[in-house]
């Protein structure tokens, strides 16, 4: 649900670093003749479509590695390969499979990598070498633990790894042993219910392969960042009663040295949380992600702060934006920080310039840059992106300061064959005059003189954006003659502070009143049939489904994908425990807080909308019970319904024949309600 910015179909479950895949499909090259000679997008299309994800750029910038993923049908499963990108031949090959997370040695002579260990260390992720010059693989680590991220040192000598630290268990006879639970957060999504395991870094000697403990305790010591003299390492933790709180913080630690790490952020809400802290050039300074006020937790804005190492003072640089930041870097000269800039449906490559103090976006609002992780490498002052326009999908670019190329083609082939519908912008007036913008999709063969069913489709989060990229669900209803409408209602990032945190502890009052609007603006159009109204999303967007059904009838057909409405009794079931606490208060001080945001299930009486939950089984983060209750209400009301539970999946699913089954069923339930 929240901070989930993304729908089903993630893949997470597994080690990856994945983006949604049918979430960047764009719009294929050819003219409306050409596409009528080709084929609708069809159902089974999800199982074509390749997902381009992490990136890396070697320092002589002739070589990008990067990752492809795709479905395997016959094992049921998604793998994820990693490509190379040769600029001086101008050649694209596979060079290792079932690997993750490329990154080129300081000399460009190996990628080292994540894969699956030989042996024994098969159950466990490793790190690996790529000779680039004789492709020659090698395991470079043995241990019964997996690696979760690492990173070179500057002289290519030592790498820096995050190892996973189980606690010893004992053997396990035919029965298993019961949890014994003791944490304030005692469960977590994809890690099931949590135990003492921790992440802790390690410093291994490449030449010897000795590998040497550098942190230990209760903490997890995550996105290890090197000084440029190789001396130092900042990494992210939080300490205490790490269940308790969110409050991040950037430590240094000093090598081959007895002192203990250097605390350099003492902001207490989220620094650096998921971003690896970046050095300066010089040495001298530190960027990262100030996480803002921790009592808004993501309502809060994300911004990107520079801290002194001596004076121990930081400063937000993009301030004057208000608006999210992420992944930066700095220059090779230092004199500038490259970031990803979110701003109202766009995402894109913008730069910060210390001598003027001026932000200018590096990439055109004509593309959208992927942002699930560090989608650009700047090196030499040449940048690789992964970009999408309105013409292709999700692909590697080459940007030289002058000139960008597209460098891979993973879907070219397959789109040319397909019919891809157009996708326009729109925007709207609420009643209380607030300007909201958006997304429409018609069929191919769009005539307005028809009256078409609409689906509205809703983002999770809460707070999150549909960005300007088409969607492949989007697209295959489209093929199925229904107009799609999407849009950001008020909670949405990409508009600012106000914008985002107005929905806090008030859930499904503006936004959903957000979607009514957009069905009112929908009908206004002239071509959709009032009579024919659908709408449904995946995690919050499940939940603001369920707030709209509550207070809007006009509605045919719903589906509420891994949402909850009786938010009182859900209470110790997530693992959101401390964030639900921060943003209602406990349910017995603030029982009146509880029941307000809980209102579809004690309203459920007002409820008329035939309405399709679905979820997966082992979802801990909007857990089962959720879909259960609202199922169980509608079942007593009469209302037409349905529960589709998918065994051993989490909130965002890794298997591809339920992904695929979730939008067959999506397709039968608006077929049965809307056509």
């Amino acid at each position: 649900m929240k901070g989930l910015s993304m729908e089903i179909f993630d893949r997470n479950k597994k080690p990856f670093y994945l983006s949604v895949v049918f979430l960047s499909l764009f719009l294929a090259h050819g003219s409306f003749a050409l596409q009528s000679q080709h084929e609708k997008i069809k159902l089974e299309d999800i199982n074509q479509i390749k997902d381009i994800g992490s990136i890396d750029v070697s320092k002589d910038a002739d070589l990008i590695a990067y990752t492809v993923s795709s479905v395997d049908q016959k094992n049921d499963e998604y793998v994820t390969d990693i490509w190379m990108l040769n600029f001086k031949k101008d050649r694209d090959k596979l060079i290792v499979r079932s690997a993750y997370s490329p990154k080129f040695s300081p000399d460009s002579n190996y990628v080292a990598y994540l894969a699956p260990g030989r042996g024994k260390y098969s159950d466990y992720q490793q790190l690996w070498f790529f000779n680039t010059n004789t492709s020659t693989k090698r395991q470079i680590t043995k241990i019964e633990s997996s690696i979760t991220d690492f990173e070179w040192a500057p002289d290519g000598s030592r790498i820096v790894v995050v190892i996973n630290i189980e606690p010893d268990r004992e053997d396990e006879g035919e029965t298993q042993k019961p949890y014994v639970i003791d944490r304030y957060q005692f469960k977590q999504d994809y890690n099931d219910f949590l135990d003492e395991s921790r992440q802790h870094l390690f410093l291994i000697e490449i030449a010897t392969r000795e590998l040497t403990q550098l942190t230990d305790g209760s903490s997890n010591e995550l996105f290890p960042s090197w000084s440029p003299d190789g001396d130092h390492i900042a990494y992210v933790t939080k300490i205490g009663d790490i269940d308790r709180h969110n409050n991040w913080d950037i430590y240094v630690l000093k090598l081959d040295s007895n002192e203990n790490p250097i605390q350099l952020t003492t902001h207490l809400g989220a620094d650096s949380q998921g971003s690896r802290p970046q050095w300066s050039p010089d040495g001298k300074q530190i960027a990262y992600l100030y996480g803002g006020d921790p009592k808004l937790l993501w309502y809060a804005l994300t911004e990107l702060a520079i801290i002194d190492l001596d004076t121990r003072t930081s400063s937000i640089i993009t301030k004057q934006l208000d608006r999210n930041t992420s992944a930066p870097q700095w220059s090779e000269d230092g004199s500038s920080i490259f970031f990803v800039l979110e701003d109202n449906m766009k995402s894109q490559l913008a730069k910060y310039s210390f001598q003027d103090q001026k932000i200018n976006t590096i990439t055109s609002t004509n593309y959208y840059l992927s942002g699930w992780s560090k989608n650009y490498a700047v090196r030499n002052g040449k940048i690789g992106l992964i970009l999408s326009d309105l013409n292709s999908p999700d692909e590697i670019f080459f940007f030289d300061g002058k000139n960008l190329q597209q460098k891979s083609h993973q879907n070219t082939e397959f789109l040319s064959k397909k019919i891809i519908s157009q996708t326009e912008t729109i925007s709207f007036k609420t009643d209380d005059g607030e300007e909201i913008f958006g997304m429409m999709v018609k069929p191919h063969d769009f005539d307005p003189s028809k009256k078409y069913p609409l689906i509205i489709r809703m983002h999770g989060g809460p707070v999150g954006q549909y960005g300007l990229h088409f969607r492949y669900d989007w697209q295959l209803f489209a093929a199925n003659d229904y107009i799609v409408m999407a849009m950001n209602p008020r909670g949405s990032s990409g508009r600012g502070l106000d914008f985002q945190k107005i929905i806090f502890a008030d859930w499904g009052n503006v936004d959903a009143d957000d979607v009514s609007a957009l069905a009112d603006y929908a009908i206004s159009l002239g071509y959709i049939d009032p009579q024919r109204l659908g709408l449904g999303g995946w995690s919050y967007g499940g939940m603001l489904t369920n707030y709209v059904i509550a207070k809007d009838s006009r509605f045919k057909a719903a589906t509420s994908g891994a949402g909850i409405s009786n938010l009182l009794s859900g209470f110790g079931d997530d693992h959101y425990i401390r964030e639900y606490i921060l943003e209602l208060g406990t349910p017995w001080d603030h029982t009146e807080d509880w029941l307000r945001v809980s209102n579809p299930f004690f309203n459920a009486g007002n409820i008329k909308t035939p309405t399709l939950f679905l979820v997966g089984e082992k979802d801990f983060n909007v857990p089962l019970i959720g879909s259960e209750q609202m199922y169980q209400a509608l079942k007593q009301l009469n209302i037409p319904t349905q529960l589709i539970i998918y065994p051993d999946e989490n909130h965002s699913f890794s298997t591809p024949s339920y992904n695929e089954d979730v939008l067959k069923r999506y397709l039968d339930w608006y077929s049965k309600y809307l056509q």
